[in-house]
């Protein structure tokens, strides 16, 4: 049986990445028939345990040696500190040299990465061992657009030397792509593997839906809920048997005060409603129920939330936000503008076309994570 290991340096493991790429990559080795094993900080969910999955802790977390704050700039004592930290830098190439995978993933948010790989790797060649090692991109580039003078010199050639130790590199999306592929020595490595949702949100009943419209997000500006809710009082009137309802978690607290000023007190607890942060199990029985998903944030990652629409078959209206062109194949509405007129049009085009019968959701498969596994794993004869 092949091994894989994963790779996710100084990490505070929680039961909320288990459904994430972070903890659902491996389980889709799993079950695509790898012996799979797992680095991380610490590991704090008791339920991801139970997976058929070596776990490894390096007791060493975040807060001390990744920049967690994006003003710092380059954040010159946590990235030292990270670099010269013998004690990851042991105990990781101890556990590769135990478990000799046949696929090494890693994620890149460590400076120290890089070295502990080429150690690895030194390590391969001279034991005769077959190791294909694969960086995991964690952004999509977007901070490296407009990049200049030292930063921008020290980036691409930290990246130059990752192309020369890493056999594959890959991106969530082709808006990753297009920024990476630029850098030296990263194109011939570079490839798009996107994330996907967990199984659960592909194993679904078709329901009777609810004149419910919905946005799943942590309740800050960027994710723009005061130009969804502006959107939908725009029409609002026309449609009184259509509600909107807000999922997640308050990471805002005056940003959460205005929106709820400009829902107005004759429709906060009516037709827009705050509904907190859900299960998983909740959510999924919301995905059910409701008719149209709206993703109004200026800036993305990748919006998992998004792809979880789609496979419980709603009607999703999206800014471009997260490469949201990579989604068209599933039949995406992409917003022309991010403002409340543009909004409410694309809002009452969904609404129209579900209440006429017009609107059938996307009948091409997402991938699982078990596919992802696949694709990832696909052409494992270059190693090195």
């Amino acid at each position: 049986m092949q091994k894989f290991l994963l790779y996710l340096p100084y990490s505070d493991f929680i039961d909320y990445y288990e459904h994430k790429a972070l903890g659902a990559i491996p389980i889709g080795f799993v079950q695509a028939g790898f012996d799979v094993s797992l680095i991380v900080g610490v590991m704090r969910s008791a339920n991801y345990r139970k997976n058929k999955i070596r776990i490894y802790e390096t007791g060493n977390l975040d807060d001390r040696y990744v920049k967690t704050d994006a003003s710092s700039g380059m954040a010159i004592k946590p990235r030292l500190l990270n670099f010269f930290n013998i004690s990851e830098y042991k105990r990781v190439l101890k556990i590769l040299k135990k478990e000799n995978p046949g696929i090494l993933m890693a994620y890149n948010n460590s400076t120290l990465t890089w070295l502990i790989m080429w150690r690895y790797k030194i390590y391969c060649r001279t034991r005769k061992v077959k190791t294909r090692l694969i960086l995991k991109l964690d952004n999509d580039g977007s901070d490296l657009i407009g990049m200049n003078g030292i930063r921008k010199i020290a980036i691409r050639s930290y990246y130059r030397v990752l192309s020369h130790i890493f056999n594959d590199i890959i991106t969530e999306t082709s808006c990753g792509y297009e920024v990476f592929h630029n850098l030296p020595g990263v194109k011939k490595k570079l490839r798009v593997v996107p994330n996907t949702v967990f199984d659960d949100f592909l194993k679904h009943n078709n329901k009777e839906r609810d004149k419910t419209i919905i946005a799943v997000s942590r309740i800050t500006p960027v994710k723009g809920l005061d130009i969804l809710i502006k959107s939908f009082k725009l029409i609002a009137e026309r449609y009184p048997d259509w509600n909107l309802k807000i999922i997640g978690a308050v990471g805002d607290v005056e940003y959460f005060s205005s929106l709820k000023e400009t829902s107005g007190p004759s429709f906060l607890g009516k037709r827009i409603v705050f509904t907190g942060e859900k299960t998983r199990e909740e959510l999924i029985d919301i995905y059910g129920k409701a008719s149209i998903y709206c993703l109004f944030s200026e800036h993305e990652s990748f919006a998992i939330s998004r792809l979880e629409a789609i496979a419980m078959g709603l009607y999703v209206i999206t800014t471009p936000a997260g490469c949201a062109n990579d989604l068209i194949k599933y039949g995406v509405h992409i917003i022309e503008d991010n403002t409340p007129e543009c909004g409410s049009k694309y809002i009452e085009e969904g609404i129209k076309a579900i209440e006429s019968g017009f609107f059938k959701e996307n009948i091409i498969k997402i991938p699982s994570y078990k596919d992802i596994a696949g694709e990832i794993a696909d052409n494992t004869v270059r190693v090195g």
